[in-house]
């Protein structure tokens, strides 16, 4: 299901800690936190019509749970979480894995907590762009097609927050649409994934996203990129990276 180098890690334990329950900054118009909060159902009839040519969404998050390397005792951090299905997923492959995961969405996190029948994830309204965890708190921390939806300025915010909360010899994961070099394929995926309605609010920042790449973006906010996996076919990427050690150094006193 995916493709990629690796390289050897090593994992470090510290004190897991959380400030005060957050609330979102804001960072939508009215309109669209109307939206979050009527989408959730939708939202899945959705995913699972986009997932069928990568061979199913069940299949799908397998994948990412792998390309995630989510270990025993390990502590999660899932941003823009949506519905929750790919924290469900990692909890019913890692059920020991602590995983707490936030979304601006109030309709997408009520289905989320409906749906999780264990009670093991801990589902949140909050702002990715400042979660109020304390710095380096997370062996993990996922962004699950969720960049797309923003523009460039917004991205790097949740990507530096995520770099800010992740431990030294943690790892941060953003899967996303992968930049398809053919013609045919980037036609293809954009008919299926709904790039031809008129107006679709996402058309203009996806193709910001490919064009200056995932990759290149995480590592403009502090981290060092060392692996890439890819879906079958490769409409969907997994940047796996480090919190750059230069920028660990210099925030230390």
């Amino acid at each position: 299901m995916s493709v990629g180098k690796d390289m050897k890690e090593s994992h470090k334990d510290s004190e897991y800690t959380v400030s005060q329950t957050v609330r979102p900054s804001g960072y939508v118009s009215r309109l669209e936190e109307i939206w979050y909060g009527i989408s959730g159902p939708f939202y899945d009839i959705m995913t699972w019509w986009c997932f069928l040519p990568l061979g199913g969404e069940n299949a799908c998050r397998k994948a990412f749970v792998d390309w995630f390397e989510v270990e025993l005792g390990h502590h999660v951090l899932s941003l823009c979480c949506g519905t929750g299905s790919t924290e469900r997923a990692l909890i019913r492959a890692i059920p020991s894995a602590k995983v707490t995961a936030i979304d601006l969405g109030s309709g997408q996190i009520t289905t989320a907590k409906r749906k999780d029948r264990t009670g093991l994830v801990d589902y949140r309204v909050g702002d990715a762009c400042d979660t109020g965890f304390e710095p380096r708190s997370f062996d993990r921390v996922l962004i699950t097609l969720a960049l797309h939806e923003m523009p460039r300025q917004l991205r790097m915010s949740i990507l530096r927050e995520a770099e800010r909360v992740c431990r030294p010899s943690g790892r941060v994961i953003a899967i996303e649409h992968a930049p398809l070099s053919r013609w045919l394929q980037r036609f293809v995926r954009s008919l299926w994934w709904f790039g031809w309605v008129p107006g679709n609010p996402e058309s203009s920042t996806t193709k910001d996203l490919q064009q200056r790449g995932l990759a290149n973006e995480m590592k403009q906010a502090g981290t060092r990129v060392i692996r890439r996996h890819t879906t079958k076919p490769e409409w969907i990427e997994g940047i796996v990276a480090e919190p750059d050690r230069i920028c660990i150094d210099s925030d230390t006193p």
